[in-house]
């Protein structure tokens, strides 16, 4: 009799970041599964007069600060970018790094976030975007200290809403 896949249910697209991972980086890798979702709350404001904070996974820094670590066991650190920062340093292992570096915003949009501001489509920045480095394959340091952590952060600093960018 032959055993079953365990992981058959990862599918697509799925399937195969979770078999890259095992194979070149990390054999122990799983993914994170969480039955139900996370708790949702309805906006009380229109976005054009609300506080808005980005939170990505790029691998964002700015200059004077470490960049992430890129070891197979991950980095679950994150960094705080002030909203107004010009220069946007990038360190990851799952894209294209060199290209995202022409044009940060595709991967960490904090200009096209100023720039919706001065639109109006914003009502404000919160004055500090969080970036961590978006392959963790041991998420426990990232669920009990570093994600409750910028959440502290961000409730301080009285965000409405916050765009979570994956990368």
């Amino acid at each position: 009799m032959q055993e079953s896949d365990p992981h058959k249910q990862y599918v697509g697209f799925a399937r195969v970041e979770y078999e890259h991972v095992r194979r070149r980086f990390y054999p122990a890798f799983d993914w994170q599964v969480h039955t139900e979702p996370s708790p949702r709350r309805i906006l009380d404001r229109p976005v054009d007069t609300a506080r808005l904070a980005l939170v990505g996974t790029a691998g964002a820094s700015v200059p004077g600060q470490s960049p992430f670590s890129l070891g197979h066991e991950g980095d679950p650190s994150f960094r705080e970018i002030p909203a107004d920062a010009d220069r946007i340093r990038l360190s990851h292992v799952g894209y294209d790094v060199p290209r995202a570096r022409k044009d940060p915003d595709v991967v960490f949009p904090l200009a096209l976030l100023r720039d919706m501001v001065a639109e109006g489509d914003i009502g404000e920045l919160a004055p500090r975007a969080y970036s961590f480095m978006g392959y963790i394959p041991e998420v426990d340091g990232l669920i009990s200290t570093t994600g409750p952590e910028v959440a502290r952060r961000l409730r301080a600093e009285a965000v409405d809403l916050v765009l979570l960018v994956p990368s």
